[in-house]
């Protein structure tokens, strides 16, 4: 009884030609943050598909391995989170309001003042999302506003406005190192 089970299972591993059949898998890495520009991610597997996750097939042998970059959805890190469409610094003889924190004249330094967090702060302005493309597209744009006082010391007698316009990105690229396994079935 036990010999024919063995010549069985021996069997069920062998096709009909004679060839053993194997069992395809795809050993992964955990994956790892790569940012949101599609021209500074390579995918090293057939295809080269950044758009998706490869999977491996017959067709690679045993221990083939390559670099997998495929996109993702979410909150990509700070420093990436928003993309910058539009900025101006111009001088207004307005009061400064609202103020800006303590910063340079520049969208990178607001941004970095409102710790990369625009959502519920207090310097986001109304405005026409339709007047940039990339809005149309995401719909999550924001506009945000704020004056920095005038500076005598330095000859500024106006408020000086720094107006900046930010898409949000909620796609990036992430990447993990694959292997490709052929186990006999």
């Amino acid at each position: 009884m036990l010999c024919s089970c063995l010549v069985l299972c021996g069997c069920a591993a062998v096709t009909s030609s004679g060839a053993p059949r194997y069992r395809v898998s795809t050993e992964r890495e955990p994956p790892y943050y790569l940012g949101t520009n599609a021209e500074e991610v390579e995918d090293t597997c057939p295809g080269n598909d950044i758009l998706k996750q490869y999977n491996c097939s017959r067709k690679q042998d045993d221990g083939f391995a390559c670099f997998d970059v495929y996109l993702a959805q979410g909150s990509p890190v700070n420093n990436q989170r928003y993309s910058l469409l539009q900025e101006r610094v111009e001088r207004q003889s307005v009061s400064p309001q609202p103020q800006c924190p303590a910063m340079e004249p520049t969208c990178e330094a607001f941004l970095q003042a409102l710790n990369y967090n625009l959502e519920f702060s207090w310097y986001l302005v109304n405005f026409p999302t339709s007047s940039f493309p990339q809005c149309r597209e995401t719909y999550d744009c924001k506009r945000i506003d704020c004056y920095l006082p005038p500076d005598p010391s330095k000859g500024i007698k106006e408020s000086t406005l720094v107006s900046c316009v930010y898409k949000r990105n909620q796609l990036f690229f992430v990447g993990s190192e694959i292997t490709c396994r052929q186990t006999p079935r």
